[in-house]
């Protein structure tokens, strides 16, 4: 992670650097945007509530930590899980400022966690149909808590393993994805897998975010994979997470931006 963000620092660019117009446009009213919204203050608060939660839960992990294997149970303290995989705030209000510019209305995310970074999104558009799957029991049963108590009803809690739902998830949708957040498994076959399924349901507007696009050799390598998919026109590497348009009006360009 130090060598990568080494690399970034070298490239990152500003919005002075930035020479299409989509994207100076992004950066100036959505990166750049200051505004002290509400929305920042009911998940931050939950946020909180979270890292004050001493309960033990028995945690199922599926995902690249499983280290080989189907997957590893472990132990935690709510109050660790929150602090070790919740998105941090600067991330998770980028994430609402996203959503309430471009208002997906047909929502997925792969990896609620306790709920954070779901509340986040979620509040940007509380009309939008928003899909969010986590893996284990436990951790979904204090995501569901979460957005209960931040007053996201209208998101829908797939509790399965991501490889086991997704497909089924997806054969439901009545209309294409316009937003999908991947932030979970960080293995490069179960990206690339999700990524490919995913593809056959989007659209012009499809807004396709990725955490943890520099988390290790495999995150990289599905990054750049994705980068050279055909239909893919503009992406952006914020370090933490790489944000990817398929608009066929835009120019095929990838951009470095410091976040």
């Amino acid at each position: 992670m130090i060598s990568a963000y080494l690399k970034y620092l070298l490239k990152a660019k500003s919005r002075h650097g930035v020479h299409s117009p989509f994207v100076y446009d992004f950066i100036e009213k959505v990166m750049h945007d200051d505004a002290e919204y509400p929305e920042y203050i009911i998940v931050e608060k939950e946020m909180k509530r979270l890292l004050h939660n001493r309960n033990t839960l028995e945690v199922v992990d599926f995902g690249a930590t499983g280290k080989n294997k189907n997957y590893v149970v472990r132990f935690s303290r709510v109050k660790d899980i929150a602090r070790l995989t919740s998105i941090p705030g600067k991330q998770g209000r980028l994430l609402f400022r996203m959503v309430k510019k471009f208002k997906p209305q047909n929502m997925l995310e792969l990896g609620a966690s306790v709920g954070v970074s779901t509340c986040y999104q979620a509040l940007g558009n509380p009309a939008a149909s928003f899909t969010t799957i986590e893996g284990c029991a436990s951790v979904a049963s204090v995501a569901q808590s979460t957005l209960d108590k931040a007053g996201c009803s209208h998101v829908k809690i797939e509790m399965a393993k991501f490889s086991n739902v997704l497909p089924d998830v997806l054969s439901r949708l009545k209309k294409p994805l316009d937003w999908v957040f991947i932030d979970g498994d960080h293995t490069y076959s179960g990206t690339m897998d999700y990524f490919k399924q995913i593809m056959n349901h989007s659209c012009h507007g499809t807004v396709l975010i990725l955490h943890d696009i520099h988390w290790s050799p495999d995150m990289e390598k599905a990054w750049e994979e994705i980068k050279a998919h055909q239909k893919v026109k503009v992406t952006l590497d914020l370090f933490y997470m790489g944000i990817v348009f398929f608009r066929s009006e835009l120019s095929r360009q990838h951009f470095v931006l410091r976040f």
